[in-house]
């Protein structure tokens, strides 16, 4: 089966397994669909219980008006009774009496009327329960239909594993046919290997043959005619053998006739004897080479055995692909079956879903109607008490009249009695919060005094007279009823909260003041009411009730666990039932409305008394009575501030007829626009992007909207960022992608600049102009996918950063100290917000002034001053490195769109004159002996390919490209780039080397040759000048061969110790060390790399990025002894500080793992980017260095792992193994310490030094750069010039290279031969 069938049975087979995840998110949408109904239907049997709950209220109060009326008509029989003997006695209470009979008969015609009301009202809520009964019936319906979606839904998971049970197995399969391609593989190169035999062997043959005498020429040359026809034959692997025994038969006729000329001219060869000798000779070797070709004969036949082998299973595995099309079909046809079904089960939900908004709709007409008849009975109710309150009057005028007659009576009969009568303290009885209170209760809570007391027990003072004079303490002074909008309009605080006119945080705030103080109000009805009822009547929301129900138990008492008894807020708070800042948010709502509560008591008492009787501690008598405590623990609805209960009173307004207290409603919040969300008026106060009497003259109306909206616009929106490139030579503007695109700038410079806007806030397409996010732009095409992830990245530097700890959205200066952010990048990102208006709140939307950045805790001095030194963005016309507000002024205005776009003027300091097309793939050789994977260039050195295969590999590999260099004085040179290893090669100092000749230049040039050709050539001759001259060199020590681009310049110092030497470039896979330390080549002594970091020649984001290899490949490597330590080892003997082994602690992660916290395994790193775990460029850093130092790291498993094996296990994917494998596109995110310009860490694996008594790798590093610059990080080093990246190409044409320096006078010796080119990109 060849390649193309099997990618397209891949094809396939992701097309399954993306129908079978659409198939998965069906089901879990119809699942999601079945929770919101059940949710439904959950709802609505709360809404019947509470109907049921109003009934029984109804009934209950139908009851005690029943029992009221029987009371009624008792007293009015006992007026009767007394007006009777009254008019017996005295004939003028007689016409008192006809009076209060009509009254009465007015009463009996009222009570007549009420009882045909209550009979109305009763048939009414007959027909509310009769329509409550057929909805129970539907709901019973209802719950039958969801059981039948459970029974196939149900069906449906158990087809699904079926049907990825079938898939597995199919992946199984594709498995063992990819082996077996493999096996093929290596057998067609064994094969190529056996002709390539042949062919020397032949060439062999030709040899000999021009070595006979002039006389047998013919012969000769009819053998070697015959031996190029058989070599030409061997190549058809089909007719070679019918060949070679055609071959073997002519050579043997040829064999006897020149026999027979020998015999016959025997007398005139004697002077050619020797010769004759020869060809003796040269007959037995070519009969040597007919058995040789006759075993090639056997060997051919069993490669035809093998083929038609090979063939079956060829067939085989097609019969196996036409079944997995049937069953792709079946699949296919499943999941239409499925979404068919699923698609009914949508209708029938929208059918409920309209069968529930009728259910909702009845719901409220039969809520408003019962509302509307509890408003009518509670009419009746106030003119039943208005009536019976005149009867009561007329009452107590008859007694006094009768008491008046007794005491007439009395008199005549001259026997006055006197009588002093006390009443008892216990029949006094008050109302308090929520249950009676004796007067003997309110002495002993001090709230009346004794002399009060004795009045009450001597009849002095009624009961009444005493409750006006205490109503604060057993009623409070009132607390916050509700929300204010017009005098026709006022809102609870669920309803305020349900329509957005309050936070729903001030809203349960201030519900839990009314629920501690006592009642849940109804500011409609002017109604208090339990949580309970009030969760009935729907005042209170289900996802509120339970903290409601803690606030009330504030004022009817907590449960003590332990004794059962009832105890007080700052009891529970004691506790710890309840929290320290929960119990003084409802005290302070309690002493507001008059006191702290004692729930035994039932009455608000004074906080010192409260003190004394131990309902609050002397900490919460403090918080209560300090006036310098905060407590202010409301929020102002109208500035979001925090504010105090008492101030919050202060700002109600009393309403006339009901006395309730009402908050008026907030005002309308005036926002802008910022980077991603509205901001507020309030927020840019804070902020001080507005002054307070700018926000004071908006609001008034002084000023419009608009006018503010442009003072704030730098901090709303800031500065336009680097925009794009205005190509000066073609006149037109490009997009920064497309700028990459076409050549104009390359990968590095290009990420940053895109980078740069992600987090400024938008990508900028300049042509079209237009803002965009990551998202949109990489719809529209403004990016490609290899910025995608990187781009979203660093666009969280506008939206914020989510801390994995807490859940919080965090800034970009916070990640970057929590680690889920590269410094250098963040850096990096900090730096263009502050060069395009300021720091970003990811909370807020806009910009900060960096005084309030550092009250936020979003930026510090320290970091300022980092920002401000940093020239970490490069110029792409000139090379310089250059803070990103020194970039934009150099870029220029477009008059059309205002964007900030960057000129690439004419004069270019690299042009491309000739490149071939870009590297498609990399070509591996397995050496078919070893089963090894090799490079196109090391399987040309161990002679496995002959030189026109390695050219036709070499193109396909795009390894070379040239280039024109133009230094700042006018010179340019041309030199070819080996794109692999960054070797480069001067053409013009190749030609007066005589490496080249002129007859091969303008080959070159004319086209004959390509590029790869050329290249070849040169790279050919370098390598045999170089393998001469260390074949002649003593008392070099190598660790490797690597190839040297020019002819090496020795300069030798002596030092005393040790001996290195250079490593090549690791691409193979077997383990190596990281980078263990650091030479000065100052001190010429090995130090830690963070004593470089100390001294100052290594830069601290260089120092940790070598830090974090080692941590992530194993441990930090001590450098005395090569022992790697875990982070707490390395610390405690000093190898690195405690602030870089919190740093390090993602890093040791990667090699030890990440815990799942769902199954408590270990994760690797590829596994922890894919569940989120880890920033996917933290995580891509410790990939590279893992498998530059050898392979990927399994945690828990030993050994590194293939590029295969993690791809097979899931480890990472294909397209993240092609970057890994693709060397030479990674980040240049290090500086060299010993030249100060940025390399990656596979250069400074190439660059470093292998100490050979311990095997560790060491980089150079010296305060001055090789190539002049002064280090920018030792200021202070003595004899340090300026310089600039420009500045560093100025260096001789054949480049720059190291030395070789013998350690010691004897025997050590250190070796150079990498090269360093003159050119560096960025």
């Amino acid at each position: 089966m060849s390649e193309q069938e099997l990618n397209v049975i891949r094809v396939n087979l992701d097309k399954v397994s993306r129908e079978k995840n659409r198939a998965e998110q069906d089901a879990a949408q119809f699942q999601n669909s079945l929770k919101e109904i059940k949710f439904i239907k959950e709802k609505l049997e709360d809404e019947l219980a509470v109907h049921k709950k109003a009934a029984l209220e109804e009934s209950s109060k139908r009851k005690r008006l029943e029992e009221d009326l029987e009371q009624m008509r008792s007293a009015c029989k006992e007026h009767t009774n007394t007006i009777n003997q009254l008019r017996l006695k005295i004939e003028e209470v007689s016409i008192v009496k006809q009076r209060s009979e009509q009254n009465l008969k007015g009463q009996q015609e009222s009570l007549d009327k009420t009882l045909k009301e209550k009979q109305r009202t009763i048939d009414e809520l007959n027909l509310l329960t009769a329509e409550l009964k057929a909805l129970q019936r539907k709901l019973l319906l209802e719950q039958e239909n969801v059981k039948e979606a459970n029974q196939r839904n149900e069906q449906l998971y158990r087809t699904i594993e079926e049907k990825s049970k079938i898939v597995n197995d199919n992946k199984s399969e594709i498995d063992r046919l990819q082996s077996l391609t493999q096996n093929l593989t290596k057998k067609r190169l064994r094969l190529e290997e056996e002709l390539r035999n042949l062919r020397q062997e032949l060439d062999d043959m030709k040899m000999n043959k021009d070595n006979c005498d002039s006389d047998k020429t013919a012969l000769i040359s009819e053998l070697q005619l015959q031996l190029q026809t058989s070599s030409k034959r061997t190549l058809e692997l089909q007719g070679l053998v019918n060949e070679l025994s055609k071959e073997r038969e002519k050579f043997r006729l040829e064999i006897e006739r020149f026999q027979k000329q020998i015999m016959e001219s025997s007398n005139m060869i004697h002077e050619s004897q020797t010769h004759y000798s020869e060809l003796m000779q040269e007959k037995e070797m070519l009969l040597v080479k007919i058995k040789m070709l006759d075993q090639d004969k056997t060997r051919l036949q069993k490669y035809e055995d093998e083929l038609s082998r090979v063939k079956a299973t060829l067939d085989s595995e097609s019969r196996l692909k036409l079944r997995l099309q049937d069953e792709h079909k079946q699949l296919q046809n499943d999941f239409s079956y499925w979404k068919n079904q699923c698609e009914m089960k949508e209708e029938l939900v929208r059918k409920y879903n309209l069968e529930k908004d009728k259910n909702e709709r009845d719901r409220y007409s039969m809520k408003s109607e019962i509302d509307r008849l509890l408003a009518e009975l509670k009419a009746i109710d106030e003119r039943y008490k208005r009536r019976l309150e005149d009867a009561e009057r007329e009452k107590s005028d008859l007694q006094s009249q009768r008491i008046k007659m007794e005491k007439e009576i009395s008199t005549l009969r001259q026997s006055p009695v006197t009588c002093i009568c006390q009443t008892d303290s216990s029949k006094l009885v008050f109302d308090g919060i929520r249950r009676k209170i004796t007067a003997k209760q309110l002495y002993d809570c001090k709230i009346i005094d004794k002399a009060t007391l004795d009045q009450l027990i001597k009849g002095q003072k009624t009961v009444e007279e005493v409750t006006l004079d205490i109503q604060p303490s057993l009623k409070g002074t009132g607390v916050i009823a509700g929300i204010f909008l017009t005098p026709k309009e006022k809102l609870s605080f669920t309803d305020a909260k349900n329509k957005k006119v309050l936070q729903p945080e001030s809203a349960v705030m201030l519900l839990e003041a009314q629920a501690a103080t006592g009642h849940i109000i109804d500011p409609k009805v002017n109604e208090k009411l339990t949580v309970e009822a009030a969760y009935a009547r729907g005042l209170v929301d289900r996802e509120d009730k339970d903290k409601l129900l803690t606030a009330e138990s504030a004022a009817t008492g907590f449960n003590d666990p332990h004794t059962g008894k009832l105890i007080s807020v700052g009891q529970a708070k004691k506790k710890e039932m309840i929290s320290r800042n929960t119990a003084i948010r409802l005290l302070e709502a309690q002493v507001a409305a008059g006191g702290v509560i004692d729930p035994v008591s039932s009455v608000f008492l004074p906080k010192d008394v409260a003190l004394d009787r131990g309902l609050i501690d002397g900490d919460l008598y403090r918080a209560l009575t300090d006036p310098h405590a905060d407590t202010k623990s409301y929020i102002d609805p109208a500035t979001k501030k925090n504010i105090s209960y008492p101030d919050l009173k202060e700002k109600c307004r009393v309403e006339l007829h009901t006395g309730l207290l009402l908050l008026p409603a907030p005002k309308k919040c005036i926002s802008f626009n910022g980077l991603r969300e509205p901001v507020t008026l309030d927020e840019l106060v804070d902020s001080e992007i507005v002054k307070q009497n700018v926000a004071s003259a908006l609001e008034q109306g002084r000023i419009s909207q608009g006018e503010v909206n442009e003072q704030a616009r730098p901090y709303l929106q800031g500065t336009s960022s680097i925009a794009g490139i205005y190509d000066e030579l073609n006149d037109r503007t490009l997009g920064i992608y497309n700028a990459m695109q076409e050549g104009l700038l390359k990968y590095g410079t290009s990420l940053e600049l895109l980078e740069a806007q992600a987090a400024t806030g938008f990508m900028v397409d300049p042509v079209n102009n237009k803002l965009l996010t990551v998202e949109r732009a990489y719809n529209s095409g403004l990016i490609g996918r290899e910025f995608k992830d990187k781009l979203l990245s660093a666009e969280k530097a506008v939206t914020g950063y989510k801390d994995p700890l807490t859940g919080d959205i965090i800034s970009l200066f916070q990640a970057m100290k929590k680690g889920l952010i590269e410094k250098d990048q963040g850096i990096r990102l900090l730096e263009a917000q502050i060069a395009t208006g300021g720091i970003i709140d990811p909370k807020a939307s806009h910009r900060l002034k960096v005084n309030i950045a550092y009250k936020r805790g979003y930026f510090d001095e320290e970091m300022n001053k980092i920002v401000s030194d940093a020239k970490v963005f490069c110029d792409p016309d000139t090379q310089e490195n250059l803070t990103y507000l020194q970039l934009k002024e150099r870029c220029i205005i477009d008059k059309v769109t205002g964007l900030c776009l960057l000129p690439m003027n004419k004069k270019k300091q690299i042009t491309t004159t000739q490149k071939n097309t870009l590297r498609k793939r990399r070509v591996v050789i397995v050496d078919p002996d070893t089963q090894k994977e090799m490079t196109v260039r090391e399987a040309y050195h161990k002679n496995l390919i002959d030189y026109d295969t390695f050219l036709e590999l070499s193109g396909q590999e795009c390894e070379w490209e040239e280039i024109t260099i133009t230094a700042s004085d006018g010179t340019s040179r041309v030199v070819l780039v080996d794109r692999k290893t960054g070797i480069q090669y001067d053409i013009q100092d190749s030609l007066d080397k005589g490496i080249i000749d002129k007859k091969s230049m303008e080959k070159y040039r004319s086209g004959s040759l390509t590029l790869t050709q050329f290249a070849g050539m040169i790279s050919s001759k370098y390598e045999g000048e170089t393998t001469a001259s260390s074949s002649s060199t003593e008392h070099v020590s190598h660790s490797s061969s690597v190839t040297s681009a020019t002819s090496p310049s020795v300069s030798r110092e002596r030092i005393s110790s040790a001996s290195f030497t250079l490593s090549r470039p690791s691409e193979q896979l077997e383990e190596i060390s990281p980078i263990a330390a650091i030479f000065d080549t100052e001190t010429l002594e090995k130090i830690t790399i963070s004593e470089g970091i100390r001294r100052a020649i290594v830069d601290s984001i260089t120092g940790q990025r070598l830090l974090e290899a080692q941590a992530c490949t194993g441990g930090i490597i001590n450098p005395a002894n090569g022992k790697k330590l875990s982070l707490q080892e390395a610390e405690r003997q000093g190898i690195i500080d405690q602030d870089m082994a919190q740093r390090l602690k993602l890093a040791e992660k990667a090699y030890l793992g990440f815990e799942d916290v769902k199954n408590k395994k270990k994760m690797s790193v590829g596994d922890a980017i894919k569940e989120k775990w880890l920033p996917y460029e933290s995580g891509q850093h410790f990939l590279e260095f893992q498998y530059l130092t050898g392979g990927l790291i399994e945690p828990d498993t030993p050994g590194r792992r293939s590029m295969q094996e993690v791809i097979r296990k899931g480890m990472v994917d294909g397209r993240t193994a092609l970057k890994l494998q693709d060397t030479s596109s990674y980040p240049r995110n290090l500086t060299c310490p010993k030249t100060k310009l940025k390399i990656s860490y596979k250069d400074a694996i190439d660059r470093s030094m292998v100490e050979e008594t311990t095997g560790l790798r060491m980089l150079e590093a010296s305060p001055v750069s090789s190539k002049g610059i002064s280090s920018p990080y030792n200021v202070s080093a003595p004899g340090s010039r300026s310089g600039s990246r420009a500045g560093s190409r100025t260096g001789s044409r054949s480049g720059s290279r190291r030395g070789s320096v013998d350690l010691s006078p004897s025997s050590f010796s250190y070796s150079a031969s990498s090269y360093s080119s003159s050119y560096t990109g960025n």
